[in-house]
């Protein structure tokens, strides 16, 4: 079977659409498709291409498990909504002009948002005459529309045009959560084509003997947020929630490293509370080594009905690396945890909630320990790669025997 994934978003950028893509991809790839990235020069999230790439018309490398595409964009950093959309729209474009670089293909599997990508990918999977698969990964534009920032009713529509348009081009329709899942099967246009395939992690990365906490004898209670600073998360309730617990004398000392970028991580470092650090951007190789560094990891997303669906990539990795979760959020993720017994939830954007759920982990070392080990179990049970790998393997294979 011969694949391409056509994303805007790959390593060596750092993110969880980036990992996820490219342990499916060299994932397939080892048991046997012969698999192509197309993609862009890593430019996320400051706008800046990334040494030693340069941007330009087209690149090519055949030296790892998968062959690498790259074909060239307006670059642009992770603020600002129209200078994004025009970033997106502009790698479209160059992805259609190079699509011969990429070869033959049986089947094309496209990251959406951004949309306009998912838009681009029809008339590319056509010129290959292959299946067209959209994986869903945000609904967009109901995400932008939930968040405010688009707002024009002309815009609205035409978005949810190409929305629909991509739904009924594609062959199948993959999303990551039961919340996506139901949306997407009640559409006519996309009814019949939805499988939900779960949200992974790579579990190896945070083997558990490389995380066994130092003592805290001496020290403040350490807690990490690790991920996007955007619209949809509201990091802003943390700092508040360390401004609260740091104002209690008589609680225990604490310290948090927010560590991640973009579009609020300027005006979160404008207000930063004694006691908060932010590291920017983290290699993707550094962030287990956070994670050994924290006592607690805090998940938070905004109150709106629409990430009552949303599962973080974080979430999945705080547990993997065995450490006790303060989530901040509705739905799906906070279904999770409480199954799983993995940590601690509260409602979302209120900081005294959150603040007193960390002070009551900073006292109960014990329960802490707990409810990270429990949560290592549930990700290694339930969200490994390999798992979600096999899930791909057999979508593609019903795809290709449908095919022929």
């Amino acid at each position: 079977m011969r694949l391409i994934f056509l994303t805007q978003y790959y390593p060596p950028e750092v993110g969880a659409p980036q990992a996820r893509l490219s342990a499916i991809a060299e994932g397939l790839a080892r048991s046997g498709a012969d698999v192509t990235v197309h993609t862009c020069f890593p430019n996320y999230p400051d706008g800046r291409i990334k040494e030693p790439f340069r941007n330009r018309p087209l690149a090519v490398d055949e030296g790892g498990p998968v062959r690498i595409v790259r074909s060239g964009l307006v670059p642009a950093a992770n603020r600002g909504f129209a200078r994004r959309l025009a970033s997106q729209a502009s790698f479209g474009a160059s992805a259609l002009l190079t699509s011969r670089a990429s070869g033959p293909a049986d089947a094309v599997i496209v990251e959406s948002p951004p949309l306009f990508l998912a838009g681009a990918a029809i008339p590319y999977a056509r010129l290959k005459r292959a299946a067209l698969i959209v994986h869903v990964s945000d609904l967009w534009p109901e995400s932008a529309v939930e968040l405010g920032v688009l707002r024009s009713p002309a815009a609205i529509r035409s978005a949810r045009a190409l929305e629909s348009r991509c739904y009924l081009r594609a062959r199948a329709i993959v999303c990551p959560t039961e919340g996506i899942e139901q949306i997407l099967a009640a559409r006519p246009d996309a009814r019949g084509k939805v499988r939900r395939i779960a949200p992974s992690v790579d579990l190896d990365r945070f083997r558990l003997v490389d995380l066994v906490p130092e003592s805290r004898e001496g020290r403040p209670f350490r807690i990490l947020y690790a991920g996007t600073l955007g619209l949809a998360q509201g990091v802003g309730t943390l700092l508040e929630a360390v401004e609260l617990l740091r104002r209690d004398s008589s609680g225990s000392p604490v310290e948090a490293v927010v560590a991640g970028d973009g579009a609020e991580a300027d005006a979160l470092r404008s207000r930063l509370p004694t006691g908060v650090r932010m590291p920017g951007s983290v290699p993707a190789n550094q962030v287990p080594s956070l994670y050994a560094n924290a006592d607690a990891a805090v998940v938070l997303l905004r109150d709106r009905p629409l990430f009552a669906g949303a599962l973080p990539t974080k979430l999945l990795e705080a547990m993997a690396a065995a450490r006790p979760v303060v989530l901040a959020a509705r739905g799906e993720a906070a279904r999770l945890v409480e199954r799983a017994g993995a940590g601690l939830v509260v409602p979302p954007e209120d900081p005294a909630a959150l603040a007193e759920a960390l002070r009551r982990l900073a006292g109960d070392p014990q329960l802490g320990r707990g409810l990270g080990a429990t949560g290592r179990r549930i990700a290694e049970a339930e969200f490994g790669r390999e798992r979600a790998v096999d899930e791909w393997d057999r979508l593609i294979s019903e795809i290709a025997r449908s095919s022929g």
